[in-house]
């Protein structure tokens, strides 16, 4: 079975979508299936991570946010080598007009999503975050055909998540180190402006600050983390899930990391940097499974500090707020929606 896979990453964008499509190629490449990425110009980064997990990948020059100019772009890079059996596009600037345009070049299209905010025409819509009734969202936005997988048990997560979920150690009795990392791009340098608000009590605890290999702002941050020590930062961390692991407490963006710390019943402070980051962040908060600042602000820059405190100060409430995250997500959604994806294929 032959897959493609059309996603873009930036440091404006993040890299959610091109790391959480490349969870799902590792799960399909174990089951045999030859995986490839078509991408636009401009992800260094999220570039040289599809090579290193040993994917090809097209890179393609659009027209801007032009759904056409993809479509077409897109449809040239499926030209060459065997017929694609799916299509897998998690990209909120394409929809329902970009999908019929390929689907008569492919054998169906998977679409990734979590906004509901436009129509798809796709075989198979994938919505891994967590709502009361995603259907309803859905309503009206999908073709009659298409099979739907909601919830966090779809969560396109990479194997060593599951893996050290099952080997993770006990958390601290005291709560001493803090794990900082906004995603793969960061543009507003939420990672820099959390250290600082932090800096008072940087003494108190170890900070693990991780940044992605295309941030923007490496040197500021390994100056101000040279400033703080406490502070430890790494650049393009390959180790995020046994970080994660080894942490007591997270603060950062939500997105797909929610799901990876998650699996591994890691506890946080998240700080969206992008709007589509807020529902999900105060859902959880909302059932005590973590605690949400809202955008980043002033206000909620202010207000971490004593969040901090507080939480480290409280072993046994990181502890029950961790585990009631852990229930959510096991970290194995990424082999059953592989599963999925050949089912269809044979039915």
């Amino acid at each position: 079975m032959k897959v493609v896979f059309r996603a873009d990453a930036s440091p404006d964008i993040g890299h959610g979508h091109v790391m959480r499509c490349l969870a799902l190629a590792d799960a399909l490449r174990v089951r045999g299936a030859l995986c490839m990425f078509v991408c636009r110009r401009g992800g260094d980064a999220a570039a040289a991570a599809i090579s290193a997990a040993g994917f090809a990948y097209r890179v393609i020059d659009t027209d801007g946010g032009d759904a056409s100019s993809d479509a077409a772009a897109t449809s040239a890079a499926l030209a060459s080598g065997p017929v694609t059996d799916w299509l897998v596009v998690d990209h909120y600037r394409l929809d329902a007009a970009w999908e019929s345009a390929l689907s008569a070049q492919v054998g169906a299209v998977m679409a990734i999503d979590d906004l509901a905010d436009r129509p798809h025409a796709c075989r198979l819509l994938l919505d891994q975050n967590w709502h009361d009734d995603p259907a309803a969202r859905y309503a009206g936005l999908l073709p009659p055909c298409c099979d739907t997988l909601f919830g966090p048990a779809w969560a396109l997560l990479r194997v060593e998540f599951a893996a050290a979920r099952v080997t993770r150690p006990a958390r601290h009795d005291r709560p001493h180190r803090v794990l900082v990392c906004f995603g793969g791009g960061d543009a507003p340098n939420a990672t820099g402006q959390v250290l600082r608000a932090l800096k008072p009590l940087a003494s108190r605890f170890e900070l693990d600050v991780v940044v992605g290999a295309g941030s923007p702002h490496q040197q500021a941050l390994r100056d101000l983390c040279g400033r703080l020590p406490s502070a430890s930062l790494t650049i393009g961390a390959g180790d995020v899930a046994s970080r994660m692991a080894a942490a007591d407490l997270f603060i950062g963006a939500g997105g797909t990391m929610t799901w990876e710390r998650a699996c591994l019943g890691l506890p946080g402070i998240t700080i969206a940097i992008a709007d589509n980051q807020l529902a999900l962040s105060h859902r959880l908060a909302a059932v005590g499974e973590g605690i949400d600042l809202g955008s980043l602000s002033p206000d909620a820059l202010a207000r971490l500090p004593g969040v901090v405190e507080t939480m480290l100060a409280d072993a046994e409430g990181l502890q029950t707020m961790g585990e009631a995250l852990a229930r959510r997500c096991d970290g194995l959604g990424a082999a059953r929606v592989a599963e999925r994806l050949y089912g269809l294929r044979a039915s």
